[in-house]
């Protein structure tokens, strides 16, 4: 948009500067470029099934169309579509008038020939999300990845209070805690990195009516599955007017499912910051609250936590709506998927948030070791453990008579020790609320040590 300060969705006022880029994927000028793409490809495979002859010096003219197409040549789209009224209709009409221009008028007649609008609709919107996961979705949750595990090697030997039910529990490394979000979002990853969109090419319902009445020697759905393959999309045969959703909503379900999980971090590491175990960096030019001057607010975490819910309610409406539809075809859907390049928007918005958010904190060394060093009763577990291994079938009772709903001190943990008879045991004498992380820094470093596909 020209005003950002005009704009409705914050996309394109608030975060345009954020946002702008995605507009070569998402904006009505890059849809209308993909659409010509598209057809001028379907013209190319028509010569190569000799359906159309052309020579290399006509095939060139003909794919100049794409590169000299401008703001200029997107006018005279959107002139013609006001006129008519059908956007993909009006890119057949602004072709046959490129190719007078370039006196191949004895091509007008194959532009668009046997197709329907879905077959030119359908690819150009599977290459717009293909081009957006390989160039925009994949270099950013590396980018993700890369600053957790660069977080993950800075803090892999801090030990901390893990809580669960909000209370205090046993001993863990901020590292690991860490760890375990990295290793949720790089199984994501691979199946971001592996999935391959679907595309059709096949007529008005799905049955190459047009195509193979009028050509009826020509292998159509051979046409279709090497037309279709060399966008490095996948053909699906078996469709009506529209090609199913179903494949887009499984990658759909697969941003849901790595949003859901940032989701989730936000909101701890927004709570690891209310509890001062991190620390965020100071910006002197930059004020947390109107007038409270001490408050450094965890904004990004906040501002990432809203959009991914903003993004993820959208796609899950895709996923509700998209896998129907009223017979062959209705018009529902179109109106849906113009809105793809807002949720995916907002992901990326979140992503980035969350990206700055990870690079302004740091572990509070010394919160984390006085409140370890406050909660001696996380033990508990250790010495009813030991006792279990000893035979001791009342193990955990005695235990839990001794410590439940209390919070012991060093001194008080040494007092319990002795009541049980266990103050001569070196290995229970020996351990602290410190040393009490099991094999949280072993699994941590399995994770940054390992071959990661990153």
């Amino acid at each position: 948009m020209n005003n950002p300060e005009k704009a409705i969705t914050p996309i394109d006022g608030r975060y345009a500067k954020q946002t702008q880029f995605l507009s070569n994927y998402f904006s009505e000028i890059a849809l209308v470029k993909y659409r010509i793409t598209i057809e001028i490809a379907y013209l190319l495979k028509l010569a190569h099934y000799k359906v159309i002859s052309l020579s290399k010096k006509e095939s060139s003219l003909i794919n100049k169309i794409i590169n000299e197409f401008d703001s200029e040549e997107f006018n005279k789209v959107k002139t013609i579509e006001k006129k008519i009224n059908h956007d993909v209709k009006s890119i057949e009409y602004y072709l046959r008038t490129k190719l007078k221009e370039k006196k191949l008028d004895r091509l007008i007649s194959f532009i668009h020939f046997g197709l329907t609008s879905e077959d030119i609709n359908n690819l150009s919107y599977a290459l717009i999300l293909s081009d957006f996961k390989r160039e925009i979705l994949i270099p950013q949750l590396l980018k993700l990845l890369n600053q957790l595990r660069k977080l993950i090697r800075l803090t892999v030997n801090i030990p901390m209070l893990a809580r669960t039910h909000g209370q205090p529990a046993v001993g863990t490394t901020f590292a690991k805690e860490i760890a375990n979000y990295y290793y949720r979002l790089e199984k994501q990853f691979k199946k971001v990195k592996q999935f391959v969109f679907e595309g059709k090419c096949n007529g008005a319902v799905g049955n190459f009516n047009a195509a193979s009445f009028v050509y009826p020697n020509i292998n159509w759905i051979d046409f279709s599955n090497n037309f279709i393959h060399g966008m490095s999309l996948k053909p699906n045969l078996y469709t009506t007017q529209i090609l199913p959703y179903d494949n887009w909503l499984e990658f759909f379900q697969i941003i849901i499912l790595i949003n859901g999980i940032l989701f989730d971090m936000s909101i701890n590491m927004w709570q690891y910051i209310m509890l001062n175990v991190i620390q965020q960096k100071q910006d002197i030019n930059h004020v947390g609250s109107s007038t409270m001057p001490q408050k450094i607010n965890p904004i990004d975490f906040e501002n990432a936590e809203g959009n991914l819910q903003i993004a993820n309610n959208q796609f899950e409406l895709y996923v509700r709506k998209l896998v129907s539809s009223r017979l062959q075809r209705d018009l529902s859907d179109s109106t849906v998927r113009r809105n793809f390049g807002a949720t995916l928007s907002y992901t990326i918005l979140a992503w980035n948030s969350i990206i700055r958010g990870l690079n302004k904190i740091t572990v509070n060394n010394k919160i984390v070791k006085t409140e370890l060093n406050n909660h001696w009763e996380i033990l508990a577990e250790a010495v009813q453990t030991y006792l279990r291994s000893t035979n001791s079938n009342a193990a955990y009772e005695k235990l839990k008579k001794l410590t439940q709903g209390k919070t012991l001190t060093k001194s008080l943990y040494f007092d319990i020790l002795k009541k049980l008879n266990l103050d001569k045991v070196t290995k229970l004498k020996k351990l602290s609320p410190e040393k009490y992380i099991g094999l949280a820094e072993k699994l941590t470093k399995l994770i940054i040590n390992s071959k990661s596909i990153l």
